[in-house]
């Protein structure tokens, strides 16, 4: 029996959740269907999923699907579907066989959802959609595949259609009530099909299925059903419909051939990760693979027994051999090392004091300062934080040694307030934390200024000797600095260590940043070295300085704001926008009664907008939030 690794994706509130419980349903996995409002799906059992309803972290199923081709191990990937846990969706994908997509009814694809579409063709990840909500929109989803079709930069295939009484017929279940030209799209993607089937008069042979079969493996086909997974309409058809369709071929990867998919931490299991195998391989193999690959410097208790803890996640079980394609769960007493989004490496001993995660490399804007109410708690708050970094890499945490604070990074205003209070979680020590703050920078304006620096002392007697240089923008957020001429290595880096030095604090009191120092000339006077160095080092500090307060200003990140709500809520909408400094980008109707709009905001003005918005909506709004914060996308917030 083969196994099936199954992602679904969606944005927020499509029905993702509601999908995989419905399909844990059918397959007699659960007795009754669960609801968000509720509390009680399998899938949202984190305290604060249950309370803001929505997905905060992955989930992962195993079901038994039996179909009249083959029967299968299907296991559910059921993703966050929140722009700030972005990053557990983009670390499961190169795992991924297949991907359901569940659009919404009776809107345009949204913005998450757009975003997923773009991540998985970049992939390759074979793609089945699912228009959901059809027991409340009925046909209203015409303008859905219109903008689908944009995404994909092809048509997608329409797969359902209503019979005479009503309900709806599956091209899989029945291809004889469809149209012909529906099978000539299922074709119309290979010539070699194509031509197969004028070849084949008689219909012996169903082409067409063929053609859905292959087409999405080659991503050249799009097949789309449509249902309601509230009602379990379609929902059993689109298992078939996936089943059907050939899966991703594994991925080869360098090294272990094993693949991270998330982390945890649970109080049975203690630490561990899921992982994907992408080939058949035993533990005996494993270690032989770390000799050959990692000689001595593997840690020692590598080689212990059960160095390798491997366990079925159905019964906890130790296994010892991995099946291609079947999730399995790797605890981490093990000499091994495992990122989310990355194939498996032997730890070493360099690791030990070195560990990099390559999502980190780029800080986020979002950020808490967090201060324990006891001195003495510090070292298990940040025992507490570095748990939360483990299973959640997309935070980060400073270890500030000087003021003795802690400062905890984040995707977003959502993922810093779920983090804060999941280390809060089961303790009665107290904590103390700042208000989220906002990265600012100060930016040098499109400028090129020649300056002569000097600093004379004791009486004038003493010079730094005037350096010549040009102080320049860049077209980036960098501090560089540029030797137009030949110096000593000791008077180079007193000049770059001062000109760091200016930039640390401008006019605003800000990081200064896009700009260049080139130096022109410099001569060194005569006299003791060290002294020239000191007052060389005054007179960059205040020459640059000098030049900041007319010449920078303060930029920030920038919001990307997608909104979809009821008509008769866009005023109140737009008056909030209005007042929190928001540029109105566009705004259309999605459908009959359904506002869209765009817009752009400093990042700074929308904290707490998605609250505010559910309360102007009675809970029916629905915003995006995209922040960035690099050269080409930033808010001016003073000038």
């Amino acid at each position: 029996m083969s196994y099936r690794t199954v992602g679904i994706f969606a944005h927020i509130d499509s029905g993702k959740t509601t999908l995989t419980e419905r399909i844990l349903f059918e397959a007699g996995k659960i007795s009754a269907v669960g609801s968000i409002e509720d509390g009680n799906t399998e899938s949202d059992n984190l305290q604060e999923e249950i309370e803001r309803g929505i997905s905060i972290r992955t989930t992962f199923h195993t079901i038994l699907w039996k179909t009249t081709f083959g029967d299968f191990h299907l296991q559910i990937v059921d993703t966050p579907g929140h722009i700030d846990f972005r990053n557990q969706v983009t670390d499961l994908l190169a795992a991924m066989e297949t991907a359901i997509v569940v659009l919404e009814a009776g809107s345009v694809v949204q913005s998450q959802a757009r975003l997923v579409i773009e991540e998985l063709l970049l992939a390759k990840v074979p793609m089945v959609f699912f228009i959901n909500k059809l027991d409340r929109f009925g046909e209203e989803y015409l303008d859905t595949l219109v903008s689908l079709e944009e995404i994909l930069g092809g048509a997608p295939v329409t797969l359902f259609q209503k019979d005479p009484s009503g309900r709806l017929e599956y091209y899989l279940r029945d291809p004889s009530v469809f149209p012909k030209s529906v099978k000539e799209e299922l074709m119309a993607w290979s010539d070699d099909l194509t031509i197969s089937s004028w070849s084949d008069p008689s219909g012996q042979t169903d082409f067409s299925k063929m053609g859905l079969r292959t087409g999405p493996t080659e991503g050249k086909l799009y097949p789309v059903y449509g249902g309601s997974a509230k009602t379990g309409e379609g929902v059993r058809e689109l298992l078939d419909l996936v089943l059907w369709t050939e899966p991703k071929a594994p991925l080869s990867v360098d090294g272990i051939p094993l693949f991270v998919l998330s982390r945890r931490t649970e109080e049975e299991l203690g630490r561990y990760s899921v992982v994907y195998p992408n080939v058949d391989i035993t533990i005996a193999m494993l270690t032989a693979l770390a000799k050959k690959t990692s000689g001595p410097s593997v840690i020692p208790s590598f080689y212990a027994e059960n160095g390798f803890s491997f366990l079925d996640p159905e019964t906890l079980e130790p296994i010892s051999t991995l099946q291609q394609g079947k999730l399995v769960l790797l605890k981490e007493n093990s000499g091994l090392i495992s990122y989310p989004g990355q194939a498996l490496r032997f730890r070493t001993q360099k690791d030990d004091t070195v560990a990099t995660n390559l999502s980190q490399r780029i800080p986020s804007p979002f950020s808490i300062v967090i201060e324990p109410e006891h001195s003495d708690d510090k070292e298990f708050w940040l025992c507490r934080l570095q748990e939360l970094v483990w299973e959640d890499p997309g935070y980060q945490v400073q270890n500030k040694e000087d003021t003795g604070q802690l400062v905890l990074l984040g995707r977003g205003e959502l993922h810093l307030e779920i983090g804060i209070r999941r280390i809060r979680e089961r303790t009665e020590k107290k904590l103390n934390f700042s208000s989220i703050n906002i990265a600012k920078i100060e930016l040098l304006k499109k400028m090129s200024h020649k300056v002569a620096l000097e600093h004379r002392a004791f009486e004038d007697q003493k010079s730094s000797g005037a350096l010549i240089a040009v102080l320049e923008d860049t077209a980036d957020f960098s501090k560089q600095i540029a030797f137009e001429v030949s110096l000593p290595e000791e008077v180079k880096n007193s000049i770059e260590t001062s000109f760091q030095e200016a930039c640390l604090h401008g006019f605003y009191g800000e990081e200064v940043a896009g700009l260049r120092l080139r130096i022109l000339s410099y001569e060194i006077p005569n006299g003791d070295l060290q002294t020239t160095l000191t007052l060389l080092k005054v007179a960059i500090l205040a020459g640059v300085k000098e030049l900041f307060p007319s010449n920078t200003y303060l930029v920030g990140p920038l919001t990307e704001v997608d909104v979809m709500v009821d008509a008769d809520h866009l005023g109140v909408v737009l008056s909030d926008l209005s007042r929190r400094n928001a540029k109105v980008v566009s705004i259309w109707e999605a459908v009959a009664g359904k506002s869209h709009l765009k817009a752009n905001a400093p990042a700074q003005n929308l904290l707490g907008f998605s609250g505010a918005l559910r309360n102007m909506t009675k809970g029916i709004g629905i915003s995006w939030e995209r922040t960035a914060f690099t050269s080409e996308f930033y808010a001016v917030l003073k000038e």
